[in-house]
């Protein structure tokens, strides 16, 4: 089993505040990963894939993956792993690191929940931002609205033309350091992994488009890292033949997805990941205890999928 985390937030940091599910506090992070201790073995993915090529048991064992690369998350978990122990692998979005521009979806995240304006207004409609219900539906709106565009870097940067947001805000929300990253360098214990450029949806750019973000990400990521760079991670189920082909012409090792949609037989590049987006020790029991249970019966989204993690 895969696991997927995206970020990780301060146990202060207000309930409302933590992107529906995007984020989870710190403290329950470790409560997590100290009780799958108990029933699983955590391994790296190079050895959990290893064994899975040989048809061998991998039941026993899990994975930890974490998306996008942010700073503050990387900073929370890191001193947890290093001192336990735990191996990890980070797939990382080149396009907002070292103080960059933030992603395009964290700027919408930043928006709708941070509280720097109670009502967001663009082009010929407004969103109120009061109260959870209505930042929820206004993040999905204009997620929606993103991806509806075709450009999700264009849109974001056109909505943040009208609203800017302080940098005590986009501190939470930006990429990896130089300085973390170089922890990877020589670590036993942490793989660094692509996410693409600007993190689009790949799906919606034609091959050219895709290479770039694959094949970049990659040489980036390994210039940076000094290492080699050997898995890609898909944005949820956001691709297409193309992408796989392109991810194995890159000579990536596998390819991971969130939901697979089993495009192709070799499903070691649509490998599956249990994402992780609620705080609750039994729903995290049942994924990682009783998998079809879970798909089957809470479901392994989040509780906004279509639009919280991208």
């Amino acid at each position: 089993m895969i696991l997927l985390y995206h970020g990780i937030v301060e146990g202060v940091y207000p309930r409302d505040r933590w992107c529906v599910g995007q984020a989870l506090p710190i403290s329950i992070f470790e409560r997590h990963i100290d009780t799958l201790a108990r029933y699983r073995r955590i391994v790296p993915l190079e050895e959990y894939l290893s064994i899975r090529k040989r048809n061998r048991h991998v039941r026993d064992m899990v994975v930890l993956t974490f998306d996008d690369g942010l700073a503050t998350s990387f900073e929370r978990v890191y001193p947890f792993l290093r001192d336990r122990s735990i191996p990890a692998t980070f797939f990382i979005s080149i396009g907002h690191l070292e103080h960059g521009p933030l992603l395009w979806f964290s700027y919408i995240n930043a928006l709708c929940f941070e509280g720097v304006y109670d009502r967001v207004e663009f082009e010929s409609d407004s969103f109120p931002l009061l109260s959870l219900k209505q930042r929820m539906l206004a993040r999905h709106s204009l997620v929606a609205r993103a991806q509806a565009s075709g450009n999700p870097c264009a849109f974001a940067e056109k909505l943040a033309a009208t609203h800017p947001l302080p940098s005590s805000i986009t501190a939470e929300y930006e990429g990896m350091t130089h300085e973390q990253l170089a922890l990877f360098r020589n670590s036993e214990r942490l793989e660094p992994g692509a996410h693409t450029l600007s993190h689009p949806f790949l799906d919606q750019l034609g091959r050219a488009e895709q290479a770039k973000e694959i094949e970049e990400s990659k040489q980036l990521l390994a210039k940076l890292t000094g290492r080699r760079i050997r898995y890609f991670a898909y944005h949820n189920e956001d691709y297409n033949r193309d992408t796989l082909s392109l991810v194995r012409e890159a000579d990536f090792e596998a390819g991971l997805a969130t939901w697979p949609r089993n495009l192709e037989g070799d499903d070691l590049y649509e490998l599956e990941r249990v994402g992780i987006y609620s705080p609750s020790l039994l729903k995290f029991w049942l994924k990682t205890r009783i998998v079809p249970l879970a798909r089957g019966f809470i479901g392994s989204r989040s509780p906004d999928s279509s639009s919280v993690n991208r």
